[in-house]
Order: structure tokens, then sequence, then C-alpha cells
């Protein structure tokens, strides 16, 4: 398998994983808070970290790139926040809508940052698959109000860990691990304030947040091993797929049959997702040095 299509399994692994994830958040309710539930994503990818390195540990902190890291990490924690923000003052479709401008994001920071040369398909692409996303979502967008700003803007720090997390595992630069690492030390000192005992979830709650900590966590980490392997302008596609999954699993466990929009926006969505990752033509890639 080249790396190509084992960065798209790696995506693909991870949209079931995040379904999976929302699934519980969404059967735990309000049984948990929202800094809560980042404290423990960002516990739970540190223990993974923490697994994964072994007797390595003191490699994985090292790093001559820790402002970016910082930086990450500030934008991925930010993102979250502004997310969580937006549900709780927007209709759910709406948010989740505008959120999905992701893809543009990344496309734009990928072509500044990483000087990915972006073909005309990809950009296609990139739109076509947003276009998808509004016909699975089918926001309202009924009444005005300015936190559709905060998201759509809050959404660029979405696109800009992204590529980041890519940036960061350049050739010479950090291992997945370390920027894992990172990332999640800066989520876990942003959601401390939770920590005071009387805020503890109950009891019953604790087998299910078992499943946040490993699937998120996990989840995660296949994300930023994904981008080793292919472009983030590609990979960004590849986002929208726990919005397929969740319809999936609508599907098969509630009996929820999608109208004939939101199956030609699932249509368009993996489309876009094979299109995206189909190599560069030969005019676009870089040239061979002379012999």
């Amino acid at each position: 398998m080249n790396g190509q299509r084992l960065a798209g399994l790696l995506m693909i692994i991870q949209g079931v994983f995040f379904t999976i994830e929302t699934a519980i958040v969404h059967h735990i309710g309000a049984g948990v808070t929202v800094m809560q539930l980042g404290l423990l994503r960002g516990c739970g990818g540190l223990l993974l970290v923490m697994v994964l390195a072994r007797s390595m540990v003191g490699a994985v902190v090292k790093t001559n790139q820790l402002w970016l890291q910082v930086l990450r990490g500030a934008a991925q924690a930010s993102f979250f926040w502004i997310l969580m923000y937006a549900f709780t003052r927007l209709p759910f479709a709406d948010t989740g809508a505008i959120s999905y401008t992701l893809i543009a994001y990344i496309a734009v920071f990928s072509a500044l940052i990483l000087r990915e040369r972006i073909t005309t398909l990809r950009w296609i692409a990139s739109a076509t698959g947003m276009i998808g996303a509004l016909l699975v979502t089918q926001p309202a967008f009924q009444a005005w109000n300015i936190v559709y700003v905060v998201i759509l803007l809050g959404t660029s720090l979405h696109g800009l860990q992204f590529v980041l997390m890519k940036y960061l595992q350049r050739p010479g630069g950090d291992t997945a691990l370390t920027t894992m690492f990172y990332a999640n030390v800066v989520f876990v000192v942003g959601n401390l304030p939770v920590l005071a005992p009387a805020d503890l979830p109950a009891p019953e709650v604790w087998p299910w947040l078992l499943g946040v900590l490993v699937f998120g966590s996990v989840g995660t980490y296949l994300g930023v091993v994904a981008l080793r392997y292919a472009d983030a302008s590609a990979l960004g596609l590849f986002t929208l797929l726990p919005l397929v999954c969740a319809v999936a699993v609508g599907v098969i466990l509630f009996h929820e049959i999608p109208n004939v929009l939101s199956w030609i926006g699932i249509a368009i969505i993996l489309g876009s997702c094979w299109v995206a990752m189909r190599p560069a033509p030969a005019a676009l890639q870089e040239p061979k040095p002379a012999q």
C-alpha cells in the first residue's frame, strides 16, 4: 500500500472513531461539561503518547519548534471553545455547516504555508465537498446572528492547526508523537479550571467517558500520522467523513432514512475525497534535475 492510500485509510478509520465518540457524547448529554470533555481528550492524548513512546518519552518532548507547537495547540483549543460556544447560540445544523468551510481554509493555508501545488481539480473537489456537506446538514440560516461570523472566522483556526500539523512533521521536523504531545499539553492546560471536585461527572457516566478517551485520542493520532503521507489539501476533504458515518449510523441503528438531498450530498463528499486523492498530472509535478 502506497503512502497516499495509507493516509486515506487512516482518515477513514479516524472518521469512524470520531463518529463513535460523538455518539457517546450525545448519549452522555448534560452529564459532562464541554471543558471536562476537552480535558479528558487532552489527558487521553497524553496517555496515548506515553504508551506509544514507552522508554523514549524524553525524545518525544524535545522539539526545535516549540513556539509553533504551542501556536498549533492554541489554535486547536481556541477553535474547540468557539465551536462549543456556537453550538449554544445557533442551530446545530447551521453551526455544523459553517464549520465545514474548514475545507477551504485548509486548501488556502496549504498553498500559503506548505507551498502545495493545488490543481484546479482539487480546488473544485474542495468546493463540491463543502456543497455536499451543506446538502447533508441542510442548514436553515434563518435568523441573522453575529455568532455566524464568529464561527466562520473561528474555523480558520481549525484549518491553521490542521496545516501546521503537517508543517511541524516536515523532513527534519518533529515526529507525530511530539506533535501529538504538545497539542494535548496545551489542551489540558487550557481546560484545567474544570478540576474542581464539585464539578466531577456522576459515577454512572465514567464508563462512557472511557470511550471518549479511547476513540477521541486514537482518532486524533491517526489524523496526525496520515498527514505524514499525503498532502494536507487532499486530506482536508476527509474531515467530512464523520458526517457520512453519522448518516450511516442513523440508517443502520435507528432506521432513519435520509432524504434525496442527503444521499446526493453523501455521494458528492465521497466523490470529492476520491478526486482529491488522485495524483497530480505529470505536468504539475516537481521537475526532475537534469542529468
